[in-house]
């Protein structure tokens, strides 16, 4: 892996790696804090940065190797496996309490890191519960719950096809026990969800805080202008055909709540998302898709059968929306669980010699035939298909 460490110039910015790629430009924002110039011109090279790898589809770990590292104190540092080719600061701006920088990157396509990264995960997106429900009476921010898991799809629709979101936030769901416990769902609930969004992920979130600093008890919390509200956020997301728990994190990010105090905000209108609360969500959102991405990318594609058609075909529940085409081969496995000392089921799979080649194609299923002769007196509902680059072999 290769590592630069250049000075940050008022000037033209170039950071230049051997190889040629396609140019994007890009701009990014950032709020002046506490005089603190220096850092808004580092957040927003981070941000401009981000948004022109994400409009090139370029490498999400890549992505974030360059952001997270970008500009540290007085230079930027570039940890670059090959996405970012070069970056030329075309113009930097200061207008009031914000500074914009523009940038141009020469952006180059890298070598996949894996299979499946190809394929789209799909994802039931659930509702997030606020954990601490009193907190969110200033403002009347109630309706987050639905809100950000909305966010969170749009982000993942105009961003690379590694995720296909699936909204499930009509219901809500009690899933503070879930939170508790540690790298552990209830079976149950995310069946109850996969089955039906149709998915092979959920995501469950909780809204762990929205309350204001200390000085909300005193009588100038309500004399001043601005406060700090913070936002926390927690995630697990789930396969629902192992049970496992893939994913799990924690967000936190706070800034100042510019409402008036006795006055609830439009959560589906831009003054509330433009503002300094809703952008500081905003950003949480996007390292939150980020990390996302680059922690499911290389997940195994994995489908149920649903039906057997004739004796001859099968019914999946992936198809055009998740990369899957006509003339791919796919495996099949076999669900053998089992019941450990505790009375807990083990999910487990064994691998069968059987093949199958898709020969239809719809947006989220698709129709595949058997390439073995003995297959389908074996298949059954519920078995389990996976994607399998059949290349580099078994």
């Amino acid at each position: 892996m290769n590592r630069l460490i250049i000075l940050l110039t008022t000037g033209l910015l170039t950071i230049s790696l051997p190889a040629l790629g396609q140019w994007y430009e890009a701009t990014g924002q950032a709020k002046i804090r506490n005089g603190d110039i220096r850092s808004a011109k580092n957040r927003a090279m981070q941000e401009a940065v981000k948004q022109a790898m994400l409009f090139s589809g370029a490498n999400v770990n890549s992505l974030q190797k360059v952001s997270k590292g970008l500009l540290l104190d007085d230079y930027v540092q570039i940890q670059s496996n090959g996405a970012v080719n070069q970056i030329e600061v075309v113009e930097e701006t200061q207008r009031g309490a914000y500074v914009s920088i523009t940038i141009r990157a020469d952006i180059f396509a890298v070598d996949r890191e894996c299979y499946s990264s190809d394929f789209g995960k799909k994802i039931a997106i659930t509702q997030f519960p606020i954990q601490h429900w009193e907190d969110a009476k200033i403002g009347g921010l109630y309706g987050l719950e639905k809100a950000v898991p909305r966010q969170v799809q749009k982000m993942f629709q105009s961003g690379a096809n590694t995720i296909y979101p699936v909204a499930w936030y009509d219901k809500k769901l009690a899933v503070n026990i879930d939170f508790e416990q540690q790298g552990r769902v209830r079976h149950q609930l995310i069946d109850a969800v996969a089955q039906n969004a149709n998915t092979q992920f959920v995501m469950f979130g909780r809204i762990s805080d929205v309350s204001f600093g200390e000085q909300t008890n005193s009588l100038s919390f309500w004399q001043d202008d601005q406060f700090e509200r913070f936002f926390g956020l927690e995630l697990i997301i789930s396969n629902a055909i192992t049970h496992e728990v893939l994913y799990q994190n924690q967000f936190h990010t706070s800034a100042e709540w510019t409402h008036p105090m006795k006055q609830s905000v439009n959560l589906n209108s831009r003054n509330f998302w433009d503002s300094e609360y809703g952008h500081a969500i905003e950003r949480l959102l996007t390292d939150v898709r980020d990390d996302i991405y680059a922690s499911l990318s290389c997940q195994q594609l994995q489908s149920k059968i649903l039906a057997v058609r004739d004796g001859e075909q099968i019914q999946i529940n992936i198809g055009r929306g998740q990369g899957v085409h006509v003339g791919q081969e796919y495996r099949i496995s076999y669900r053998a669980d089992t019941i450990d000392d505790s009375g807990n089921l083990l999910t487990n799979f064994v691998i069968s010699p059987y093949r199958v080649r898709i020969t239809q194609v719809y947006e989220n299923s698709a129709i595949a035939e058997s390439l073995d002769a003995d297959f389908m007196s074996n298949v059954q509902v519920n078995d389990v298909i996976e994607l399998k680059d059949w290349s580099n072999g078994w």
